[in-house]
């Protein structure tokens, strides 16, 4: 009723974030996306977006029966363990969420301090930094060790639940990342651990090997998937019952 009475809007209908980001797969073009190693996308394949920002969004976003259907969840929740020996001397120092490490507890701006301050710790060292961009700055120029370990097991982490998420979804349409912190943190998705994580499946790393991955560079990514879903709703399967209101 607010949006009605401040902007005389009729019509609306209220989505889920990640569906927004989900429509933003297809309605963006490839000049706002960079691409991280993989093959070509395979047209009308599903694909998946992962967005590590205040928290960890997570959608997929299927074809069938001629339409794009976005499928909106809480992949970022699942939980993310250690894996190697140096993840098991990180870990114990990590923040928990009620006894376990989930993918949200890692992989966001909040999660970036939590992995550094967990690898200082390991370190044997107080952390020196406190907010996710001096962290993430200090990786990328090398000035500080810790937050150069904190960023590659970030993108690290990243790439082992992008993986099993493009596996969940048989995503090869692509797997997109999307938001403020894998458009700042490219330089480090490109290095190789990324994508070495991304494809460390097996059996299936071939499978993998062939999904690209892309970084969505537009500023406002989820206002482009919305836009696109306002002028061609027939193109989408957006359940709208219970969340759309006329007047």
């Amino acid at each position: 009723r607010v949006l009605n009475a401040r902007f005389g809007i009729s019509d609306i209908v209220v989505l889920n974030d990640f569906e927004a980001q989900a429509l933003a797969t297809v309605a963006l073009d490839p000049a706002q996306m960079v691409r991280i190693g993989g093959g070509e996308a395979e047209e009308g394949a599903s694909r998946v977006v992962l967005g590590p920002g205040t928290g960890l969004g997570v959608a997929g976003m299927v074809h069938a029966r001629g339409i794009w259907i976005p499928v909106p969840g809480e992949g970022g929740h699942v939980d993310l363990g250690p894996r190697t020996p140096r993840d098991l001397e990180i870990w114990p120092h990590l923040e928990p969420i009620e006894g376990r490490i989930s993918g949200e507890q890692m992989l966001c701006g909040r999660g970036l301090v939590n992995i550094y301050r967990a690898v200082a710790m390991a370190n044997g060292r107080p952390p020196r930094l406190a907010a996710p961009p001096d962290i993430s700055a200090a990786a990328l120029d090398g000035s500080d060790a810790d937050a150069a370990e904190a960023l590659e097991l970030f993108v690290t982490c990243l790439g082992r639940l992008a993986g099993d998420l493009a596996l969940v979804f048989m995503s090869r349409g692509g797997v997109f990342l999307t938001g403020g912190i894998p458009q700042k943190i490219v330089p480090a998705l490109e290095r190789g651990n990324f994508r070495a994580a991304f494809e460390d499946k097996a059996p299936h790393s071939a499978l993998l090997a062939a999904m690209p991955v892309y970084v969505i560079t537009h500023p406002r990514a989820a206002l482009a998937g919305l836009a696109a879903f306002a002028r061609t709703p027939e193109r989408f399967g957006v359940e709208t019952e219970g969340r759309r209101w006329r007047f």
